[in-house]
């Protein structure tokens, strides 16, 4: 037994979990201060989201250009790529701070979890070819639940924070466990 490597298929889920937790670190970090300073943090919230988002942009298209998968793959990986830059654009639309920066926060993220969960279910249920992931159908419906609960009943500003540090770091934490699975022992 030399070591194990990931193989290239499951780099993508390594950063996108790492990705997660990290967001989800950071905005734990802020909870606090959201306390204090709503306006600040949620600001500070939109601009880290923003940059979540477009480094998950970049990693599509990274994705697209540098690996050569399947037609049918790469519809998928597109349609990520796609939304994700749309998300970052609404995100960074506008002055950061005009207003209550705190339900345009919101509203991002919600309608980030929502189209995120719809695409990790298409994913996950072979739409776009590929293997089946039962665990990304259903991380994609609970995302599509929580944005559309918190679309549905916009929370405060704290309880905005928590929601998405709990969402991070669950979707982190199962789309790393999920990628390890395919760790191979050469």
């Amino acid at each position: 037994m030399i070591g194990s490597r990931p193989t290239p298929a499951r780099w993508p889920l390594f950063a996108r979990g790492g990705l997660s937790l990290i967001f989800g670190l950071a905005a734990l970090l802020l909870v606090v201060l959201a306390i204090l300073m709503p306006g600040i943090v949620a600001a500070m919230l939109l601009i880290l989201f923003g940059c979540f988002v477009l480094i998950d942009a970049g990693l599509a298209i990274g994705r697209l250009i540098l690996t050569r998968l399947p037609a049918h793959e790469r519809l998928g990986v597109a349609a990520r790529a796609v939304m994700t830059l749309g998300i970052a654009l609404a995100a960074f639309a506008g002055p950061i701070t005009a207003g209550r920066p705190w339900e345009r926060l919101g509203a991002v993220v919600s309608i980030w979890a929502v189209l995120n969960g719809l695409l990790d279910m298409a994913i996950g249920a072979g739409v776009f070819g590929g293997a089946r992931r039962r665990w990304q159908v259903v991380m994609g419906a609970v995302s599509v639940v929580l944005g559309a609960s918190l679309l549905a009943w916009p929370p405060g500003m704290i309880a905005l924070t928590l929601w998405i540090v709990l969402f991070s770091a669950l979707y982190g934490a199962v789309t790393i466990v999920e990628a390890s699975r395919g760790v191979r022992v050469e």
